[in-house]
């Protein structure tokens, strides 16, 4: 379990034939073509339009399985309705695997990409008249909306317009400035209201001239005179609108019910977004070579494990090239490829999430695999909820079968709920129910006896500090350093012997007290040699002084582990609360029968949100804790993930898929 050493593959060959040799490092998938160093006499050959065309193409691929994913939840309810004709698709699901295809049917997926960009533009069409009609009906709504004030007038809008003796104004005025109105007929004026909720219509008729006279009025009031002036009344309007929005919905639902029919095409969507998405990484890598008129030049880093198969198939190729491959030179930036076994593969997802590891470093992940494992149990810490745990994602991944590499996540959780049952036995807890109630062994109860289960926590972190010194001095002693790395480590160490001797003395003896207190000077001592390496003149002597700041910043590294403690607390009470309240509940209700039921209800309710709320915390904290506690120690970081031709792809895997077994004849 380490990084993959790397090599480099250098290749010439015939210009002619640069797409070939490119599909063939694709087909074998253990080459990451990289950009090549400026070579004399040779140049680049730009094809950034290709990769541009064809961005543009896997952007209406997106557009197409968005538009259909965003109007299946309408699909579904106008179904429910009756509305439209529609039965829902059969999806991969939530755990859902990449499937297989061959490499002969994905280079074939140029065949279909004609008709799947036409069927693109039909429902492109379709969405674009759906907004268009969307937009009509808020039109309709608005119309609605400002006939609301004159719905109670019985004559059409047309009616109300000036004669020779008098002006008519028609508008709405809100409810609660309707008395302000009386003055107008002071002024020489009438007015009408017609009822409405918020505001109302009203018709005011003035003699002509007197226009000026009623303005300060209809400012106070807040008249908004009416714009509509066709022969219709209000009533007629507002059906007419009813009728258009109706209308509108009609046609909505048609064009919601023929964008679903484009589910037909999904998978075929899917096949072509990975075959694009990998001609673009093709055509990257033809940019990334050097050319003249007769030849090309190409690099790529594949794995030293994979290099004879590459070498054999190199070598039996008629193509016309010459290759060599090398180990990484002095100064090149090489990928990282980490190379574990199937229990630490999944962990790779949590390292990687910081930051991937640098070539050449030692790897973390086994270590990042032990302590994650260990601490998810003891943040947990209930059988109950691990054993669900372990059934949930267990039977995902018994259906699913994922090949390495894939649902990371379900195998965490299966491999934490192992975790959390072995820590759950030893604490005691079965769904928050003690095993002292039930008569099962136990090693202590962390809520009758908190303050081992935070010895515990402590004295796991402390290992996985040590753990992370202990690498770090390794690196250290490979790059020749090995005092620093010896001293960096051992100085800790000593120290927290002396600690602990000191602190143990009143049980151990008095020779406790001695011995750790000379591991105590001793650790100081290195602690403040460590600080002077890789500093000159007066710095040494700062810097020697400096680290004994470092202790401050140890212990507080260790307290951090204290989650652990408290995760785990929380957990069990969480747990005891829940059961508590479904027992009260359930004395309290006159019926026993009613009683079983209501309790049963609210163990599911409660446990479910324990265990789901608790997991969440469980992977969180304990991926802080690797980032910051452990990586904190040793950890550089900053990698290039190898990404090898073939690894772009998002939805399918280029393989053999297994043969079906046929059943024997009985």
């Amino acid at each position: 379990m380490a990084l993959s050493n790397m090599q480099k593959l250098l290749l010439i060959g015939n210009v002619a034939e640069r797409n070939t040799l490119i599909k063939k490092l694709h087909k074998l998938g253990c080459a990451e073509v990289v950009a090549t160093q400026k070579i004399d006499r040779m140049q680049t050959v730009e094809i950034q339009q290709d990769i541009d065309e064809n961005k543009v193409k896997l952007a209406k691929l997106e557009f197409c399985l968005d538009t259909v994913k965003e109007y299946k939840v309408t699909a579904k309810k106008l179904a429910k309705e009756h509305k439209i004709d529609y039965t829902p698709a059969k999806g991969r699901g939530m755990f859902a695997v990449k499937p297989i295809i061959t490499f002969e049917s994905f280079e074939s997926l140029q065949d279909i990409e004609a008709d799947i960009f036409s069927h693109i533009e039909e429902l492109k069409a379709c969405k674009d008249e759906i907004i268009a009609l969307k937009a009509d009906r808020q039109k309709q709504n608005n119309l609605l909306a400002s006939m609301a004030p004159y719905k109670n007038m019985g004559a059409s809008f047309s009616r109300f317009k000036d004669t020779k003796t008098v002006n008519v104004l028609l508008g709405e005025v809100k409810n609660e400035r309707l008395p302000l109105l009386e003055s107008i007929n002071e002024k020489g004026g009438e007015y009408e209201v017609f009822g409405g909720e918020a505001a109302s219509g009203v018709a005011i008729i003035i003699p002509k001239g007197k226009r000026e006279d009623i303005q300060e009025i209809l400012t106070e009031v807040e008249f908004a005179l009416c714009p509509i002036a066709e022969n219709k009344t209000a009533s007629q309007i507002i059906e007419e609108c009813y009728a258009n929005i109706d209308n509108i919905d009609k046609q909505s639902d048609r064009l919601v019910e023929k964008i679903m029919t484009f589910e037909s095409l999904r998978e075929d969507v899917m096949k072509l977004y990975d075959y694009l998405t990998l001609e673009v990484a093709k055509s990257q890598s033809r940019n990334n070579t050097q050319v003249t008129e007769a030849t090309y030049y190409l690099e790529a880093w594949l794995p030293q494990s994979e290099s004879q198969r590459v070498e054999k198939e190199l070598t039996d190729s008629p193509l016309s090239l010459a290759f060599l491959i090398r180990d990484p030179l002095e100064g090149e930036e090489v990928p990282t490829l980490a190379v574990n076994n199937g229990v630490v593969t999944p962990y790779e997802s949590v390292t990687n999430m910081y930051s991937v590891p640098f070539y050449k470093e030692i790897d973390p992940n086994a270590g990042v695999a032990f302590f994650f494992f260990l601490m998810f149990g003891i943040m947990l810490s209930d059988a109950g909820y691990g054993l669900l745990l372990t059934l949930g994602a267990g039977l995902v991944l018994a259906i699913r079968r994922p090949p390495k590499g894939q649902l990371n996540l379900v195998k965490i959780v299966f491999m934490g709920g192992i975790s959390t049952i072995i820590w759950g036995f030893l604490f005691g807890s079965y769904f928050g129910v003690s095993a002292k109630d039930i008569g099962i062994w136990y090693w202590f109860n962390p809520i009758e006896e908190p303050m081992p289960l935070l010895v515990v926590s402590l004295a796991v972190g402390l290992i996985q500090m040590f753990v992370g010194m202990a690498i770090n001095m390794v690196a250290l002693i490979k790059k020749g350093q090995w005092l620093w790395g010896i001293s960096s480590a051992f100085s800790w160490y000593f120290l927290a012997l002396g600690i602990g001797g000191i602190a143990l003395a009143s049980k151990l003896g008095s020779w406790a007290k001695y011995v750790g207190i000379v591991l105590l000077v001793l650790g100081l001592v290195m602690l403040m040699l460590a600080g002077t390496f890789g500093k000159k003149g007066a710095k040494k002597v700062t810097g020697a002084f400096s680290s004994l700041y470092g202790i401050i910043n140890f212990f507080s590294d260790l307290m951090s582990y204290t989650r652990l403690f408290g995760l785990g607390l929380a957990t069990g009470v969480i747990a005891m609360v829940f059961n508590q309240i479904a027992e009260v509940i359930s004395g309290m209700l006159p019926v026993k029968f009613l009683g079983v039921i209501v309790s049963i209800v609210i163990y599911l309710v409660g446990h479910i949100f324990n265990v789901a709320i608790n997991s969440l915390g469980a992977y969180v904290h304990n991926s802080r804790l690797q980032f910051v506690e452990y990586f904190g120690k040793f950890y550089t970081g900053g990698g290039q993930l190898f990404a090898p031709l073939g690894s772009q792809m998002k939805y399918y895997s280029i393989g053999t898929p297994e043969p079906v077994k046929a059943r024997k004849n009985k």
